[in-house]
Formats: structure tokens, sequence, C-alpha cells
């Protein structure tokens, strides 16, 4: 059995952080540091760590991976192959070469498609009909080292990015077990990948980059607002007042950009986008939770030609 060591930090990661310590040797497990979250700022531990905790193993949370006392703490685990689920943290040379078969990541996107940050958003933010999961070795490039194992799957035309990460979490969790199989069996391939990333490097969401340019047409907002949904939400403001959508669809329609073009009993409320309109079904107004659009409009003042924006 190989002796092991997990990198890993969100929910996606727990399912890959399972099967490595049913199918290695695991000796530590190594996080991102405990974070204030939600309402109150609670000072929470990553999913992984929560994992990790309950099932008894070590767990490590440094600031710096590049650190030489953390480095030092790598080699006495003396691994022989460290597995990398959505860590966040780049990797040095001396950490890459330290184990007998390196690194080995799992990522979700077939890559080299969407190398980068956010590889899952981005395929549904481009509406993309496929998507998949690879595991690779790592190297000093980012998500450049050669392939080894590919699984390619459908992508809904409404499959929101919060189900998509749970479904290929899954799905990544089978390819990490199978790629372990292969290291196990010294059978498995070295593909190396075209120097071009196809849809360009993916970076990091920032706050702004979470609101909708009502001038896009209506599928690249569609698109946009189930790539987010439900967490953290695609942001607008109307009226002042920053909100956020959960559901929407493509409708006829025409207007200038962002105008309320009318609501529909029971349905919600229709809204002109650049090319088109989208209905918006579910919403979630400020110091609310996500509810039904309709509902909402009991109670809200909108009416016709009234304006959704970006940030003030």
């Amino acid at each position: 059995m190989l002796r092991s060591v997990f990198m890993g930090s969100p929910e996606f990661a727990v399912a890959g952080l399972e099967v490595v310590r049913e199918r290695t040797d695991l000796q530590a497990v190594y996080t991102q540091p405990d974070k204030p979250r939600g309402r109150g700022n609670k000072v929470v531990p990553t999913p992984v760590k929560a994992r990790a905790l309950e099932m008894g193993l070590p767990v490590h949370e440094p600031k710096r991976i590049r650190d030489e006392e953390v480095v030092a703490q790598l080699r006495a685990y003396a691994p022989d192959v460290i597995l990398v689920v959505a860590y966040a943290k780049l990797i040095p040379p001396v950490i890459l070469e330290m184990p007998r078969f390196g690194c080995i990541n799992v990522h979700p996107s077939l890559l080299p498609r969407y190398r980068g940050a956010i590889p899952l958003l981005a395929a549904v933010m481009n509406g993309d009909p496929t998507t998949g999961v690879c595991t690779f070795f790592m190297d000093e490039g980012y998500d450049t080292g050669d392939l080894i194992l590919k699984r390619e799957t459908p992508l809904g035309p409404d499959e929101t990015g919060e189900e998509l990460s749970k479904r290929l979490s899954l799905v990544g969790a089978d390819l990490l077990r199978e790629t372990i199989a292969q290291l196990e069996a010294g059978s498995f391939a070295r593909v190396k990948q075209s120097a071009e990333a196809e849809g360009g490097y993916t970076k990091p969401l920032k706050k702004e980059d979470f609101f909708i340019d009502w001038n896009w047409p209506a599928e690249r907002i569609r698109n946009f607002v189930r790539a987010l949904a439900h967490d953290p939400g695609a942001s607008t403001v109307l009226n002042g007042n920053p909100m956020k959508l959960g559901r929407v669809s493509a409708v006829e329609g025409s207007g200038a950009p962002g105008t309320v073009l009318g609501s529909v009993r029971g349905k919600g409320l229709e809204v002109a986008c650049g090319d088109g309109a989208l209905r918006i079904e579910q919403v979630k107004p400020p110091g609310k939770g996500w509810m039904d659009a309709w509902s909402w409009l009991q109670g809200a003042a909108v009416q016709p030609g009234q304006l959704f924006t970006g940030p003030a």
C-alpha cells in the first residue's frame, strides 16, 4: 500500500480524501487555515479539515507550504505520493520532487481546457455541453503536467455550478481510486499536454466579478447565473439595493438592457438583456434567504421600466 499525504480544502475534495484514506497508507492531511465565514464571521475549519479530524488523521494548516519547517515535516512523512484536490496553493519544486511518484492533482476539467482557478465554473459559464475530470502529474507550471487519466461527462443545460461540483467530486474520487490502482500496478500513463490552454487560464473571481452585465445576451447571463447558483450567487442592483439571482430562464423580449419588462403571474419577472430577455424565477433579496421571484414580487415595489444595474 502506498504511503501518501493528502492536500485539499473545500467540500469538493472530501470524497477524494475518503478514497485516499481507503486506498493508501495516509500519513497526514494538509489544508487551508481556518477562516472567518458566513454571517458573524465565525471561524470555521475547511470541510477537508473537519472530515480528516473525524477520521482521526493528523491535520496541518500551514500559511506557507514552501516554508522550511513544512518541507521538513513533509519529508519526515516519507510519502510515496502526494495527492492534491483543490488545495489552492502553488506547490514548490522541492515538494513536487519529494515523493517517488511526485504530486498528483485531480482537476475538474478536461485539460488542457480551462487551466487555472475556476475550471468547473468556466464550463458552466460558457455553456459547454460536456466537461469532465482528469488526474495529472504536477510540475512547476500551472496545470501543465503530464496527464494520467481523463473522464468526460455530459453537462446538463440547466445544471448549476453547485450541482456540477457535487457530481464531479464523486467522478474525481472514482478517477483518483483508479489512478492509485495504476500507480500500485506500475501501469500508469504519462501523456504530454499541448502547450496552449484551451479556453485560456481561468482566474479567481473577485467580488465585483459576481455582478451581472445586462448588456450580455440572455443565454450568456443565464449560464452565468446557473454557474454561481446558489453560492456565492450572481449579483445585481435594483432601486439601489443589491440582490442575488438563483434561477433564470431565457424568454422572448427586448428593450434597453436591464429594463424590467413586466411580470408573469406565478412565475416571475422579465428583464431585457443585450440580446433577448430573461425571466427571473428565484431571488435572494437583501437580508433574506432564497425565495421564488413571484412571492418576492408580492411585497416588492417593482414596476415596468425600472432598471437592473451593476454595482454602484
